[in-house]
């Protein structure tokens, strides 16, 4: 029995509770595809499971907000419950897909925009390691890097995604090493031109601006910020802020730290940009009394809203936003 099985077999015994403070939820999500579309690394939910979650959302009375409206109903401090929403990187579907299904439950959300690659029009490091993997035309490739070998079978979509997910971890380093393996990788799968970049424009990115939703930071390049030195910690995100304010006319308040990597120097960093919020990938509520800048927040793919049978299951994704796996998961984590 797998673990969705498992969620949604425990989501029947779920009861959501009275909320006595003052709680706030926020949904943390990335891309948003057609039905049907299926890239090699998946991170985002399809648009109808998303007009799914925003109709329950609506059904609860509890519509999205930016994260900076949340925030401000937060210190309020009156008992209740509120929901923000969250989408990571900046992609063109966010655009043409999520913002359409917002504006139709009167919901708005935040989207944290990697400014630096939208200038540049470069993919992220992950679109590119898909792409070495599917443009090269090779079915089978020993790729060896930093004194270690791996074959490769890139002749099927499961052998390509078995290969993508063996090289991730690979990829949890430097912004010149992830060059240096890209580099590698292409000449040994023969793809070694740039993938495309789904990121929206400085044009589609100012629609979300227009019709009042919130734009955030998420650095120029997308790094791991922990494996960085404090100065260019520093300039990632103020660059990226500034970047964005000259682009948009809108000065973020907020930053969402890449993967949700950060760490002290990171936290040391922050005050001097002028920031109000930072958001992690760490699963959890916010309350009137924490720091603003490692929020919590949850992710809700669609792993975590849909059951055995591929449907959309309301029960399991209020579960899933009340935290109620949260002890499992963390449970496994530690094992």
């Amino acid at each position: 029995m797998n673990g969705r099985t498992v969620r949604w077999l425990m989501s029947f015994g779920h009861r959501s509770g009275p909320v006595r403070s003052p709680r706030l939820t926020i949904i943390r999500h990335h891309r948003v595809f057609a039905e049907g579309e299926a890239p090699l690394y998946r991170i985002g939910v399809s648009e109808s499971v998303l007009a799914r979650q925003l109709a329950l959302l609506a059904r609860m009375g509890r519509a999205p907000l930016t994260v900076s409206d949340a925030l401000a109903r937060l210190a309020e401090g009156r008992p209740g419950r509120w929901f923000a929403m969250t989408f990571d990187d900046g992609y063109a579907d966010n655009v043409a897909r999520a913002l359409p299904l917002l504006e139709a439950q009167g919901a708005r959300a935040t989207f944290y925009l990697t400014a630096g690659l939208m200038e540049s029009r470069r993919a992220p490091w992950w679109d590119e390691l898909a792409h070495r993997l599917e443009a090269g035309g090779r079915d089978v490739v020993r790729f060896e890097w930093e004194g270690r070998a791996q074959i490769l079978e890139l002749g099927s979509r499961a052998g390509r995604a078995t290969a993508l997910h063996a090289l991730l971890p690979a990829f949890r380093t430097t912004p010149d090493r992830q060059e240096a393996l890209l580099e590698a990788l292409g000449r040994a799968t023969g793809a070694s031109d740039a993938a495309p970049c789904r990121l929206a424009t400085w044009d589609q990115a100012a629609e979300l601006a227009g019709h009042g939703m919130e734009i955030g930071a998420h650095t120029m390049g997308h790094p791991f910020l922990s494996l960085l030195e404090p100065e260019r910690q520093r300039a990632e995100i103020a660059e990226s802020i500034a970047l964005i304010e000259t682009r948009l006319g809108v000065r973020p308040a907020g930053l969402a730290y890449p993967g949700g990597d950060h760490d002290a120097r990171t936290l040391a960093v922050i005050p001097g940009t002028g920031l109000a919020h930072a958001v992690t990938t760490r699963a959890g509520d916010a309350g009137p009394g924490g720091g603003r800048f490692e929020l919590p927040r949850r992710g809700l793919p669609e792993g975590a809203c849909l059951g055995p049978t591929g449907r959309f299951s309301a029960r399991l994704a209020r579960a899933e936003l009340d935290g109620a796996f949260d002890r499992m998961r963390a449970g496994r984590a530690a094992a």
